[in-house]
């Protein structure tokens, strides 16, 4: 395996050729071209101003979930943050968290200060900056109801910030979807509700309990594959109906207990989820004429 050592007094190493699979939940996926991560938020811009000037595709990855990488992997140089960008800090009635903390740890770390209203994040396996991307949600809430402002940093190496107003938060989506290339560094949360810390953690399992009854035992998946569309039905309910439960191709599986998850059942490509993706889409519109949309990115081709 191939090792650059990156330039501009930053400690880390590129790998070459690097297997990314083992870093989505889904494990699918081929390897990225070049991986690197990143101590801190200097490193970052500076490893973006190195893919800008060897003229390499620039992709982001936290925690690997909601994602689906091609079996050809990615070109150019990947930036793993899910051990970058880890700062999380109490401010006055805030909570500021880098990009790459997780959610799950984002709500321990409310409910061990004291403040509810974030339960609903810790059964949802992704990290700060991917959520706010997507305004991530769970049992009827959002991110929406919590964020308070972002930075973000951009291909010009500019950090620029905004208020939760001025992103445009709707149901798995912000204005910050039309910037692919666009790096969520920071977020800032509101501390409103203050409650017991023993009884938002009771909330808190009781939560993620009531998740795991709901949701397939089988690890190796994305979360929700399709969004839920703006009425009527929702995006299970159509693809039961469908009759797409249970329906395979290669090791790709939908699920038989929630049919919006779809499962790695040993070795699936992303060629079969993508298949069965269409698959699924094809029998909703045919059968219930509606069209479902995908929650799960897919790289490289939905940076365009």
């Amino acid at each position: 395996m191939k090792r650059e050592i990156i330039p501009k007094a930053m400690n880390g190493v590129i790998l070459e050729n690097q297997p990314l699979a083992p870093l989505t939940t889904w494990k699918i996926g081929g390897p990225a071209q070049y991986l690197a991560t990143a101590a801190g938020l200097e490193e970052v811009l500076g490893l973006m101003a190195l893919a800008q000037e060897r003229g390499w595709p620039l992709f982001f990855l936290g925690q690997g979930s909601n994602l689906l990488i091609a079996d050809a992997g990615l070109p150019g140089l990947t930036l793993h943050l899910a051990r970058s960008l880890q700062g999380l800090s109490r401010r006055g009635d805030t909570l500021r968290a880098g990009a790459g903390v997780s959610l799950p740890r984002l709500a321990r770390t409310a409910a061990a200060l004291g403040f509810s209203g974030f339960e609903f994040l810790a059964g949802i396996p992704g990290s700060v900056g991917a959520a706010v991307r997507l305004n991530a949600g769970a049992d009827g809430r959002d991110l929406a109801g919590v964020l308070s402002r972002v930075w973000v940093a951009t291909p010009k190496l500019q950090i620029l910030e905004f208020g939760a107003g001025e992103l445009g938060l709707g149901y798995r989506s912000s204005r910050l979807l039309y910037f692919p290339h666009w790096l969520v560094v920071e977020a800032e949360f509101l501390l409103s509700a203050p409650a017991p810390p023993e009884a938002v953690r009771r909330r808190l399992r009781e939560l993620q309990t009531a998740r795991r009854s709901r949701q397939p035992a089988n690890y190796r998946n994305c979360g929700s594959v399709f969004k839920n569309p703006a009425s009527g039905p929702a995006a299970g309910w159509l693809i039961e109906a469908a009759g797409c439960k249970g329906l395979k191709r290669g090791e790709a599986q939908v699920s038989r207990k929630h049919t919006n998850f779809i499962l790695n059942q040993g070795r699936a490509t992303a060629a079969e989820v993508q298949a069965l993706i269409a698959e699924i889409q094809e029998r909703v519109w045919r059968t219930q004429g509606l069209a479902l949309e995908r929650e799960v990115v897919i790289l490289p081709d939905d940076l365009g």
